[in-house]
């Protein structure tokens, strides 16, 4: 089982796991100042792209980070969790606020034939974030949804389905509640 799981990966998106899981550990609840500096190092260094002027306050879990795009001036509040396996991209200005969980993966849904789901694997779906959006608290953000500029999702919205620009969507499942 561990071979399928190291087959999966090239060798450096394995050393990459392996920081995010060990120095993620010891950064991720570092309080203050410096362990801002210190997350901002450590995912420098892992994302697959970063910008300027982010933000990851105390106790963020982000994984599969060689699979995110961060853009500049944004802020991951604390409580978030982002599961970067399918790809994601966050363009610049964006607010994430606590307890948001945003995921780019999911188990495959298929016919089993005699095979344990456990053994099936996951999909792929790429989530976007469009630039200048505010992701509310405990909002959920399911894959291969693709969120628009100047976008608002409401505190404890369930995205579904691709949000248009300039909206505010909230509810579960999550629906446009006005345009902005």
């Amino acid at each position: 089982m561990l071979i399928t799981f190291l087959k999966r990966y090239s060798l450096r998106q394995l050393f990459k796991l392996f920081c995010e899981e060990y120095i993620g550990f010891v950064v991720r609840y570092l309080p203050g100042y410096e362990g801002m500096l210190l997350r901002k190092a450590l995912y420098k260094f892992i994302f697959n792209k970063m910008g300027t002027g982010i933000l990851i306050w105390p106790d963020v879990f982000l994984t599969h980070t060689y699979a995110i795009g961060a853009g500049s001036y944004i802020s991951i509040n604390a409580g978030t969790h982002i599961d970067g396996r399918g790809g994601i991209v966050i363009g610049d200005h964006v607010m994430i606020g606590p307890n948001v969980f945003i995921g780019s993966s999911n188990h495959h849904v298929r016919d089993l034939d005699g095979v344990p789901r456990f053994f099936l694997g996951h999909e792929s779906k790429p989530v976007r974030i469009g630039s200048n959006v505010w992701i509310g608290a405990n909002a959920v953000v399911c894959p291969g949804v693709i969120i628009g500029d100047n976008s608002i999702i409401a505190a404890g919205a369930v995205v579904i389905k691709d949000v248009p620009s300039s909206v505010i969507v909230g509810g579960n499942p999550a629906n446009v509640i006005k345009s902005i």
